[in-house]
């Protein structure tokens, strides 16, 4: 009968309102259309631009925040991302605002047989605290790009939608606008990637991100 009682009172202890372990679901991309981004002539030495993406309780996008911006592309990105869906995260089953780490990577100018590589001095992408949220984007500790294929003149995207785990592993990878010829090669560039797992109320959780990989013509190829 003792322990009958004990049994009763630990679970009003933890039961209690309050007190009760909180679920939270980030959001995540439900489709995305061709990461467009305009053909540079100059040299570009290098295309990795992170964005951090607000998302309300409706899936709709409130605010843009340029994380790493190298070159003037990230308008451009945002014209993509605005005709993109999402679903909002959710706390305890009710929608509630969110935040979503987006990476576009443009290749430097390359020729033919040439492979482009990330810089020597990259510098990890953090997305910060924000105040009124608990909740803290994936980052991103190193990146690579792809490579491209022989024999192609092809030019377009490839998006893909990364599950984080709590120890910044992947854990899973969805295809959300393909590119036919290209999608393996984003696919194993991703395998070079690193990250920094999103965290809720300070403690690192699974989360996801979204890696837009832009391939160009190289040089070399007539018409580019």
């Amino acid at each position: 009968m003792r322990t009958f009682l004990c049994l009763i009172l630990f679970s009003a202890i933890v039961l209690s309102p309050g007190m009760a372990d909180q679920t939270f679901v980030p959001p995540a991309v439900t489709s995305a259309g061709d990461a467009y981004i305009p053909y540079q002539n100059q040299i570009v030495t290098d295309g990795l631009f992170v964005l951090d993406v607000g998302i309300s309780e409706a899936g709709k996008i409130q605010q843009i925040e340029a994380l790493r911006n190298p070159g003037s592309m990230v308008e451009a990105a945002k014209v993509s991302l605005r005709g993109w869906k999402f679903h909002p995260a959710s706390e305890d089953g009710k929608p509630t605002t969110s935040r979503l780490t987006v990476a576009f990577l443009q290749p430097p100018t390359i020729y033919i047989g040439i492979r482009a590589v990330p810089p020597k001095d990259f510098v990890p992408v953090i997305p910060s605290d924000q105040p009124g949220s608990e909740f803290v984007p994936v980052g991103i500790l190193s990146f690579d790009y792809s490579d491209y294929p022989l024999n192609s003149v092809a030019w377009g995207s490839v998006v893909l939608q990364v599950t984080v785990g709590s120890v910044g592993d992947v854990k899973d990878v969805s295809v959300l606008h393909p590119m036919a010829g290209f999608n393996d090669f984003a696919l194993h560039a991703l395998k070079r990637w690193r990250f920094r797992a999103a965290t809720f109320q300070g403690k690192p959780v699974t989360s996801k991100t979204v890696v837009a990989f832009i391939f160009q013509t190289p040089r070399g190829h007539s018409g580019r």
